[in-house]
């Protein structure tokens, strides 16, 4: 039954039922319950442990509606969703006035200088079985992007580089040196060991899902904290990217603070709002979505992306992989 439909059927009525399970238990009826009720169960899906699959929050609104104020438009909403139980028609009225009084102050923040993002179309390569041929190629391509581009800091996306280690180090290592001699940075999506696992490129059953920095700053490395649960996070098998939820969740490049959302993160609150309470200064998105192409998942994945970032007056640089 492995990889068959019906075992993406039965995952998403499982993920389903564990959200609803705080709405169920928790009591809703009468005013006084549900002005408590629903703001414990919207933060109940939304930090761990059902935090880890509490997609389509109605948190990630808060952007959209109220551009620019923070921590107060989550408040907002909180409050917003407990008046519509019981005065739906004057809550309504009070969050369309709020709603454009916010959109009426917002200026929208501008990247910094010489901060781009590289879109590719590599496909799959690399996520199956090694096809050294294949990465090789993709290795050139990227360099050469590299090498021609003129960026101060250059983002491409998450885990174009299957296993980076010493060895791609040294056959990056004419390219690495030319970005550091220009006071430039690039930021690669690569899998790394793990650091108690064999390094073995061949056996990586454990690995980071990573963003890492070379060029003239390498030492920033941000790891992946909530992986897509059983695809890449196996909690019953010995394999895969580890859940971290409270690892640290921005990076220092080029005098900013970069919060960094890794594809499935991004549809998520819990990642970026623990980011946010490290005062970030730009948003980094990478995803990897030659698999849903042809879906909305790539669209929702930066309009969630875009939410955030306005809600916190950032500006965000995303880049994908199809």
């Amino acid at each position: 039954m492995q990889g068959t439909p019906l075992v993406g059927l039965v995952l998403c009525l499982a993920a389903a039922a564990l959200l609803a399970l705080p709405w169920g238990l928790l009591p809703t009826r009468g005013r006084g319950r549900a002005a408590l009720s629903v703001p414990v169960c919207v933060l109940l899906t939304a930090v761990p442990p059902l935090g880890v699959i509490g997609w389509a929050s109605p948190l990630l609104s808060a952007g959209v509606l109220f551009p620019g104020s923070k921590w107060f438009g989550l408040a907002l909403i909180i409050v917003f969703l407990s008046l519509f139980r019981f005065k739906p028609v004057q809550s309504a009225v009070c969050l369309i006035l709020c709603s454009l009084v916010f959109h009426f102050l917002y200026m929208q923040p501008r990247l910094p200088a010489g901060w781009e993002a590289v879109n590719t179309d590599y496909g799959g390569a690399g996520q199956g079985e090694p096809d050294f041929a294949t990465e090789y190629n993709i290795h050139q391509s990227m360099q050469t992007t590299i090498i021609e581009s003129h960026a101060a800091v250059l983002l491409f996306p998450e885990h174009l580089v299957t296993h980076w280690n010493e060895s791609t180090d040294a056959f990056w290592g004419n390219t690495l040196t030319a970005v550091a001699a220009q006071h430039r940075t690039i930021l690669i999506g690569a899998g790394i060991d793990q650091p108690t696992t064999p390094r073995n490129p061949f056996a990586q059953n454990r690995y980071l899902n990573v963003l890492l920095a070379r060029g003239e700053e390498n030492a920033a490395l941000y790891e992946e904290r909530i992986p897509i649960p059983i695809a890449m996070w196996k909690p019953l098998g010995d394999g895969g990217v580890p859940l971290t939820p409270f690892a640290r969740g921005t990076i220092r490049i080029h005098n900013q603070n970069a919060a960094v959302l890794i594809c499935y993160e991004q549809i998520l609150v819990w990642p970026f709002l623990s980011s946010a309470l490290e005062h970030p200064t730009i948003l980094l998105t990478t995803s990897n979505d030659y698999w849903a192409k042809y879906t909305r998942i790539p669209a929702i994945q930066q309009s969630s992306a875009a939410s955030w970032a306005r809600l916190f007056h950032i500006p965000v640089l995303s880049a994908t992989n199809f």
